[in-house]
């Protein structure tokens, strides 16, 4: 398959893992671009045994990773803007659920650590398997088990605090 039918199938995808890994649309767009430049340098590497999202969701993840150690990510966090956010809660329709349930869900899920925020970004909002979770964060299912646990629990407290 051509890189550009890649592209086209899975950037909407690619783009909301992004945004859920990703404390502002800023960096997730930051994050999306690298991912498939890194991607399309690396196709030839590609083994077409595996499903093609699982290595760019790894690629993702990685670059993910990479970026959060750099000091210069570090500094740039301390001066988060929450426009990105309220456009994207203004644009969800009040019938789904009320507009203060996504902003407490948002607020909680930042509070997660960086790889319990993975795993439950790749999981829940990915819908993989553990197993799955697994391969992509590459690390032992019986790890990403037990962070999803911690997860839940941690924001089944921040939640009912609010």
């Amino acid at each position: 398959m051509d890189i550009s039918n890649y592209i086209k199938l899975y950037s909407k995808d690619l783009t909301r893992l992004c945004l859920s890994l990703c404390k502002n649309k800023a960096d997730a767009e930051d994050l999306f671009q690298s991912t498939w430049e890194k991607a399309i340098k690396n196709i030839k590497k590609y083994n077409m045994e595996m499903p093609f999202d699982k290595w760019l969701y790894s690629i993702c993840v990685n670059n993910y990773k990479d970026s959060v150690k750099s000091p210069f990510h570090k500094k740039i966090l301390r001066f988060e803007k929450t426009e990105d956010l309220e456009l994207t809660l203004n644009s969800i329709p009040q019938e789904i659920a009320p507009r203060e349930d996504f902003l407490s869900l948002h607020q909680a899920l930042q509070k997660l650590s960086l790889e319990k925020r993975q795993a439950v970004a790749l999981y829940y909002f990915k819908d993989f398997s553990t197993k799955e979770v697994a391969e992509i964060l590459n690390i032992p299912e019986g790890t990403v088990k037990s962070r999803l646990s911690s997860a839940r629990e941690q924001l089944r407290k921040e939640l009912m605090y609010e």
